[in-house]
């Protein structure tokens, strides 16, 4: 690219630059999420008892990225959603640092003189594979050529800024004074909210001789530091106590090494000089610095994340009645966002659980105890079905791959029908075992073991059922789904013997006739509700 000769050219390309740096690391960031996030998912859960393997996931998932604050927030959101665990997570997340130092290293390597070449290719790929899921490789390609363009504007801008006289005296003068130099480092990293956006800025400076070694290695130090300050922020003001103690994990160990790095910045600084020019200096020194981090820290997982959660402790006291798990930042990323939700639903199916107990132990124990209880679940129940609601309406579909529009739909059905079962036990079952009491009925001894016959078979497929919720498991709806005819018959049958007793005149069959039938189809429809639930954790929206 051609070195600008005036100051207008100079900013043009400098603001040019950043722009179509970040907007590079925009644009490859949602493509490869929308594209990859379900199999990263996947693995991550396949292999989260794997420590080496956890490790290499994060660095291949930062490196495709180019981005290890999306890589740490898909994290928080799998950790959330109890797919890893935050010993995984924190080994994923220092995979990622070394990950995200990889473009820096291509950036040392001048690929930037191929700019424009792996930008027309990402074109062609994207233009003749638009109609099939290899345009987003296309799409992928595309970005990173942006970045590289990006960076290579950079460097033509900053080349007159080098040779300028008073660039050299402010410096010089800044020399002495590492500390603001990295303070100017992390400032860069959280204006950016790009870590290979601020380093690399940083390299095309120590390359292009505007930035002596030293200098460029404390600001990227300091940039180091300042690429999690985003995340920590968003994590500060979250609901998710897991998702701060990745975040102060992350800020932590980096800040940790970042010190220590800061005290021998001088030894380091010399140790780097035959490993050539300043922009190689702080390439390696980026990575190095990244790669020791995970040397140390990884062996020692289990420790650090027993310090952060004492640290960050479960809140005491916490309302049980309230959302816990629908983060309001987590809506940028749609695969994180779904996961919140469903977790908040296993919360529901928790709930629902609990009521269908308490339901038919109301018929047996006279009192306010349960009826008030069950009505306090119930509140829960529909507090948690809107809040559930509300969350994954407010996701934006141009976001969503076809797939998540799916996923998204099957979890609004999911919670209304939680929400309905609800509702029949609380103001069905419950209020007729009320009714049984304050009129003082007898069930026939027969009609009351049909009745608990029936509420356990019952009570056994809807927790089945939502056992194939909990574990995303299809087969284990199907399983549901094969009993449903015989249920049916059953039903039937005892509806029959209900009948039955009435003819031949038994007495208190006769009296309690209206509630065991009332009884008997609440029951019915909480199965229905079951049912549906099944058929769309098999997929089946139809």
């Amino acid at each position: 690219m051609q070195v600008p000769n005036s100051p207008t050219m100079v900013l043009g390309l400098l603001v040019a630059g950043v722009l179509l740096l970040l907007y590079g690391v925009h644009l490859i960031t949602d493509t490869l999420q929308n594209t990859i996030n379900r199999r990263i998912r996947s693995a991550l859960a396949m292999l989260s008892q794997r420590p080496i393997v956890a490790l290499v996931l994060g660095i291949l998932a930062a490196a495709v990225t180019q981005s290890s604050s999306a890589t740490s927030s898909l994290l928080v959101g799998l950790v959330s959603t109890q797919m890893i665990s935050l010993n995984t997570a924190f080994l994923m997340n220092l995979g990622a640092n070394i990950g995200s130092t990889l473009v820096v290293q291509l950036l040392a390597l001048h690929i930037t003189s191929y700019a424009l070449e792996i930008l027309g290719l990402g074109t062609a790929i994207a233009l003749f594979t638009r109609r099939t899921k290899a345009r987003a490789i296309g799409q992928a390609v595309f970005a990173f050529g942006l970045i590289l363009v990006g960076l290579a504007a950079l460097e033509a801008g900053s080349q007159p800024i080098a040779a300028s006289p008073l660039t050299a005296d402010i410096l010089k003068a800044l020399v002495g004074a590492p500390f603001v130099l990295a303070l100017i480092g992390a400032f860069l990293a959280i204006a950016f909210t790009s870590s290979a956006a601020s380093i690399g800025l940083v390299i095309v400076l120590a390359t292009s001789g505007a930035l002596p070694p030293v200098a460029a290695l404390a600001i990227m130090l300091g940039s180091n530091v300042g690429t999690t300050c985003t995340a920590l922020i968003t994590a500060l003001g979250s609901a998710s106590r897991v998702g701060r103690r990745l975040a102060f994990l992350h800020t932590g160990t980096k800040l940790l090494g970042v010190v220590v790095a800061f005290l021998l910045l001088q030894p380091l600084a010399q140790l780097l000089v035959p490993l050539g020019n300043g922009g190689t200096q702080v390439a390696i020194a980026h990575m190095g610095l990244n790669v020791v981090l995970a040397i140390v820290f990884a062996p020692l997982a289990n420790l650090m994340v027993k310090l952060v959660t004492r640290i960050v402790p479960d809140q005491e006291g916490q309302a049980a009645e309230g959302p816990r798990h629908l983060d309001p930042e987590a809506l940028a990323m749609p695969a994180v966002a779904l996961g919140q939700a469903t977790r908040e639903i296993v919360r529901m199916t928790d709930l629902v659980t609990d009521m269908l107990k308490q339901g038919i132990q109301a018929f047996e124990e006279e009192g306010t105890a349960i009826p008030r209880c069950v009505d306090e679940l119930d509140d829960q129940l529909d507090l948690l079905e809107g809040a559930v609601k509300h969350y994954l309406t407010q996701l934006d579909e141009t976001q969503m791959t076809e797939e998540q529009s799916r996923r998204e739909l099957a979890l609004l059905y999911i919670s209304t029908d939680l929400e309905a079962i609800g509702d029949i036990i609380d103001k069905q079952i419950v209020r007729l075992a009320q009714r049984k009491h304050r009129n003082q009925v007898v069930f026939s001894k027969e009609g009351w073991e049909d009745l608990i016959t029936y509420y356990q078979e019952v009570q056994g497929a809807v927790q089945q059922v939502l056992a194939a919720l909990a574990a995303q498991d299809p087969s284990l709806a199907t399983e549901c789904l094969k009993r449903k005819a015989v249920l049916a018959q059953t039903k039937r049958a005892l509806h029959l013997r209900h009948v039955r007793r009435l003819q031949q005149r038994v007495a208190p069959s006769l009296s309690s006739s209206a509630i065991h039938l009332d009884l008997l189809n609440a029951i019915s429809r909480v199965l229905s509700h079951a049912h549906n639930i099944a058929y769309i954790i098999q997929g089946d929206l139809q």
